[in-house]
């Protein structure tokens, strides 16, 4: 088998961020493949200048369109009568995705689905392992290795030419290091850390270390965001609602560090390769989503309770913990991902 075909419609961008090392590797395994990844939404913009890909196909969603997205899929005869494969990774089981992957066209269907039946290679998640775990055996039942790896973004060049626009706006390339703060989460997960805390951290690292402070976020959090800058006493800078997933994968390649909530942010800072101090609930958990023993990374998590509860707040981590742990990765990481990217 040399032609797969990616099915990429999630509903979140975690999701669709911990399927790009599925292209990765195929890409790896079977060097002359022809691997097209149809996408709409959060797939589409996370699989966008994925130089593993031959193909980015934009369709409608299934989920709403089903005869548009395979109009689309069908119209392109993506393979010219060669045999394929399609992958359908974890947070596209559901029955519209699957429907596409059957009448698209007479291919090895493989991966996670809510009708196996209708799949060669139904799979079947374990929750013992992570996401990016999950989705790699989607090529290793095709029969090819595909070893663990990290998650990747590639934002293109109008990304990065956004980015350092924005960057010089807001006054933060003068060479002091750049602290990304991701302070919200969804409304309907308890993930929270307390504003003040966030405060604290952020003088801390500004007294300490000389760092900007940035606010990534999106244009509704942008409120919240702005309640933590007025109680800082300095100058800060807030990106909320201002850039795509692209821009703001070049942003945080060109940042020093994070300090973030267990959320989207959180994934496209681990797919540039941004040092980050991860606040994780007790509620959630760590192996599914966030990565694990990476030097890269600090998770604290000093609690763990069976599910979320209406109250709940991370207040069994303190300002002191993640203070440490920014000034060690500040330490063991000296220079940006970009910078890094540049002289390796």
């Amino acid at each position: 088998m040399r032609n797969f075909l990616l099915l990429q419609y999630p509903a979140a961008l975690g999701t669709a961020i911990h399927a790009t090392p599925v292209v990765a590797a195929l890409r790896t395994a079977v060097p002359q493949a022809r691997i097209v990844v149809a996408a709409a939404g959060f797939g589409l913009e996370v699989f966008r200048n994925n130089p593993a890909i031959d193909l980015l196909l934009e369709t409608p969603t299934p989920l709403t369109d089903l005869r548009g997205a395979l109009r689309l899929v069908q119209g392109k005869k993506l393979f010219h009568g060669e045999q394929y494969a399609t992958l359908v990774t974890r947070g596209n089981e559901r029955t519209p995705i699957t429907l596409l992957a059957l009448l698209a066209g007479p291919s090895v269907r493989v991966g996670y689905t809510v009708a196996p039946q209708l799949f060669h290679c139904p799979l079947h998640f374990d929750y013992a392992s992570s996401q990016i775990e999950s989705n790699l055996r989607t090529v290793r039942a095709l029969g090819h290795p595909a070893p663990y790896a990290e998650p990747a973004l590639f934002p293109g060049d109008d990304d990065t030419s956004r980015a350092r626009m924005l960057l010089q706006e807001a006054g933060l390339l003068d060479g002091a290091p750049i602290a990304v703060f991701v302070t919200q989460t969804s409304v309907t997960q308890r993930k929270s850390w307390r504003a003040e805390r966030f405060v604290a951290v952020a003088k801390h690292l500004r007294e300490s270390h000389g760092a900007h402070i940035l606010f990534a976020g999106t244009a509704g959090e942008s409120v919240a965001i702005d309640g933590i800058r007025n109680q800082l006493g300095f100058a800060s800078a807030s990106f909320a609602g201002k850039t795509s997933i692209g821009v703001l994968a070049a942003v945080l390649r060109r940042a020093r560090i994070g300090i973030t909530l267990d959320t989207g942010t959180l994934h496209i800072g681990r797919s540039v390769g941004l040092p980050m101090v991860i606040i994780a609930p007790a509620w959630s958990p760590v192996v599914e989503w966030l990565p694990v023993d990476n030097p890269r990374y600090r998770i604290l998590k000093n609690a763990a309770m069976p599910k979320q509860t209406p109250d709940y707040i991370i207040d069994e981590v303190s300002v002191d913990e993640v203070n440490a742990a920014a000034d060690d990765l500040l330490r063991l990481h000296p220079t940006s991902p970009e910078a890094q990217s540049i002289n390796s």
